[in-house]
């Protein structure tokens, strides 16, 4: 199976008229908010409406639109989706796309990359968050990296759980931004595979959706009913590059951590040389590393251990 990227969109011309077309076959709306801003995601497949409204099932709120966002067929259902925003620009995928869950993955894309290039009080890239004491950790991958069965494995050994999709940041403080979690078959095998006592129930519930998927699960879901963690200071970012048999971190050069968090989708109201300026300032308050995976749990206490001693100083490359 191709895995598809939202890398892969292409920014395509759409006028005005070709836009109060295509959204004339808007059939299914799922509004929400996003730190105090209304957003209206529009679909014409209800596959694909319903499978972005249970990635965002903790933010749908009704209100008054400040973003509009729309995935949208040409012509009849058989043709090519097209995705855009008001305000913003247009994309197509090169290549067919069938499913729901596949249109609102790029649809959440798409939406993530406007509201954040629009608010300019928030930045964020693509990475789960944790609190540890009173910092925040983010841990970054790639699709299948590992990311969500790390996060999950330091939020069975006390650390508070900010996202498991975007590390969201106001000030250099990391801010909550519960969407619904993946878990995959194979990362759930690799959590309970370990017993943690007092993981507050999480290995139970993980257990019992072993064999399969767990998709669009609630934070309450697996994590149990528990307040969203407060802001704190950005400390520390892991980058994920693979496996190994020991869990261990390698503190990652200025200019190679800037390219790496460009890379990892960094959204701002800045471009070009602002946005790597934007990177640049985020390297500089948190340390950056790479992170080699372990067991689930080694590599949970790794990051613990690694964050709290932890300055806001980057290794300088030559």
């Amino acid at each position: 199976m191709t895995l598809v990227t939202a890398r892969e969109l292409v920014e395509i011309e759409l006028d005005t008229a070709q836009r109060q077309m295509l959204f004339a076959r808007a059939r299914h709306v799922v509004t929400m908010e996003w730190f105090g801003r209304c957003i209206a995601a529009c679909f014409d497949e209800e596959a694909a409406a319903e499978s972005f409204r249970s990635r965002y099932q903790s933010f749908l709120k009704p209100g008054t639109p400040q973003l509009w966002s729309c995935a949208l067929r040409h012509g009849n259902d058989a043709g090519e989706p097209v995705f855009w925003t008001e305000p913003g620009p247009a994309y197509r995928y090169p290549s067919p796309l069938r499913g729901g869950h596949v249109i609102s993955f790029l649809a959440d894309a798409v939406t993530h990359r406007a509201f954040f290039d629009i608010n300019g009080e928030l930045v964020s890239f693509h990475a789960a968050a944790v609190r540890i004491g009173d910092t925040a950790a983010a841990i970054s991958a790639i699709s299948t990296g590992g990311k969500s069965t790390t996060a999950l494995a330091c939020s069975r050994r006390g650390m508070d759980l900010y996202t498991d999709e975007r590390c969201v940041l106001k000030g250099g403080m990391v801010q909550a931004f519960p969407r619904a979690i993946n878990v995959r078959k194979g990362g759930l095998e690799l959590l309970t595979s370990e017993e943690i006592p007092g993981d507050g129930g999480i290995g139970r519930r993980l257990l019992a959706h072993e064999g399969a998927d767990w998709e669009s699960a609630s934070f309450s879901e697996v994590l149990g009913e528990r307040p969203m963690p407060a802001p704190a200071k950005l400390e520390a970012i892991f980058f994920i590059e693979g496996r190994g048999g020991v869990a261990r971190t390698a503190p990652l050069a200025l200019d190679d951590a800037i390219v790496r968090l460009l890379t990892a989708g960094l959204c701002g109201p800045q471009a070009g040389l602002d946005r790597v300026a934007t990177a640049t300032a985020i390297c500089h308050q948190a340390r950056v590393y790479a992170l080699t995976l372990g067991t689930p749990d080694d590599t949970a206490l790794l990051i613990a251990a690694t964050t709290r001693r932890a300055r806001p100083l980057v290794a300088v490359g030559t």
